[in-house]
C-alpha cells in the first residue's frame, strides 16, 4: 500500500515538472519571437506556439498590453 501511494506522487511530480517546463518555455518567447527567417512569407514558432499577448489592468490608467 506504501509503495502505491509514493508511486502516484511520483507521478504527480512528473506531470507536474513537464507542465512547469511547458508553461516556462511558452511564457520565454513573449519577447523576440516570431522569429523571421530569410523568407519573408515564413515566421518561426517552434513548439510550444507563442502565447497570446498579456492585458494588464492599471488602478489609475486604463489598460496595457504587453506581447
Amino acid at each position: 500500500m506504501k509503495g502505491d501511494f509514493a508511486q502516484v506522487m511520483l507521478y504527480v511530480f512528473w506531470a507536474f515538472l513537464a507542465g512547469l517546463i511547458y508553461y516556462l518555455r511558452r511564457e520565454d518567447k513573449r519577447e523576440g519571437y516570431p522569429l523571421v527567417t530569410e523568407d519573408s512569407n515564413a515566421t518561426v514558432q517552434g513548439f510550444p506556439a507563442v502565447p497570446p499577448p498579456k492585458t494588464r489592468i492599471l488602478p489609475h490608467a486604463g489598460e496595457e498590453i504587453n506581447p
